[in-house]
């Protein structure tokens, strides 16, 4: 696991409830959402501006945290979560990507993205 201390920013990891829309499809729904604190590290990949009909700025950052929660329950990270941090939400790409010792899984590498505008 990551000590502690190179884990300085408390993120919150909402995962969508379920229900059924109109046409009986399953979907997610935000408004159901149940959320668990994490102590993580987060640093921005790469950042671009998106110019053509809009302006819109688009950041891809990494999360490194541990396999449980803040409050010591397993952590699973599903491509349709999200996190939430210092007044930004970001969207999950794709599964967390387990990283392991020769003993145990170490830690996750999550992928986020940010799209403002």
């Amino acid at each position: 696991m990551i000590g502690a201390d190179l884990l300085p920013h408390l993120v919150d990891v909402a995962h969508p409830g379920r229900t059924t829309d109109r046409y009986g499809n399953e979907v997610d729904d935000w408004s159901a959402a149940t959320h668990v604190p994490v102590r993580a590290w987060l640093q921005q990949n790469t950042g671009s501006e998106v110019t053509d009909q809009r302006n819109a700025q688009i950041g891809e950052w990494l999360m490194m945290c541990n396999p449980q929660s803040a409050v010591g329950v397993p952590l699973t990270v599903y491509g349709s979560d999200r996190v939430a941090w210092s007044g930004v939400t970001f969207e999950v790409i794709g599964p967390a990507g387990p990283a392991y010792t020769p003993n145990e899984l170490h830690h996750y590498e999550i992928r986020l993205r940010v799209v403002e505008g």
